[in-house]
């Protein structure tokens, strides 16, 4: 019998000679930190070792399959502790000290896995309202893999929903259904900017802001699949 196991502060340790670019697409602050990684292709590798779910339970509204493995990962948190105290003080201020330990403490291993075959019509999203979240995207795919990005937008000016609960569509006054996935400016909806697709860069921004995968349908199909780890915090 041949069984793996993992060494989590291996696999995630974190490259010292990461770098940091700080993005501004209009009103949404965007963190881009590439080399993230100290071992990116083995995160990669485990990713693609664990099949993907299709169960909604599992993967909630997301169009794509997602793993979801439950890992010891509070060893990544003192990146992400230096990283949002730095870059995003107006949401740490709020937290204790301890924040950012608990909350990788409680972190899964979350990869969404992505093909552009039928996308469904989808518009741009929050993840939570509060503000006061932030949320991190890892692109796991190799650079010949790469396409499209995180994309960021505003919607009728605002880069925000005022009533989330709403079913918005492409304009403010409800007029027009959402029949497409939305990347482009169309409508009321205007691309703000696009974190583009690289190997082994991490995304960092704030929940609230309305943004999407950003994907077109020739993409990832066949045997490729859009990979990209994900942290809400």
């Amino acid at each position: 019998m041949d069984k793996k196991v993992i060494n989590e502060e291996e696999i995630f340790s974190i490259n010292p000679d990461y770098s940091v670019e700080v993005v501004h697409y209009g009103d949404v602050k965007v963190l881009i930190v590439d080399d993230f990684y100290a071992n990116p292709y083995d995160v990669r590798q485990l990713a693609l070792d664990i099949p993907a779910s299709t169960n909604k339970r599992i993967r909630g509204n997301n169009p794509a399959h997602r793993v979801n493995a439950f890992y010891e990962l509070s060893s990544m948190s003192w990146i992400y502790d230096q990283l949002a105290r730095q870059y995003f003080p107006e949401v740490m201020h709020v937290y204790p000290p301890n924040y950012m330990q608990q909350s990788f403490m409680n972190a899964t291993f979350m990869v969404n896995v992505m093909q552009t075959d039928n996308l469904p019509p989808v518009c741009p999203h929050m993840d939570n309202t509060s503000g006061m979240n932030l949320a991190s995207t890892i692109y796991l795919n190799t650079a010949n893999e790469c396409n499209g990005g995180t994309s960021f937008y505003s919607f009728g000016g605002k880069t925000y929903y005022e009533d989330p609960s709403v079913t918005h569509t492409l304009d403010v006054h409800g007029n027009i259904p959402v029949n497409e996935y939305i990347t482009d400016s169309v409508g009321d909806w205007t691309l703000l900017g696009i974190a583009h697709m690289k190997f082994n860069r991490m995304v960092l921004y704030n929940q609230a802001v309305l943004h999407s995968a950003y994907v077109k349908p020739n993409m990832f199909t066949g045997d490729l699949y859009r990979l990209n780890q994900q942290f809400f915090i």
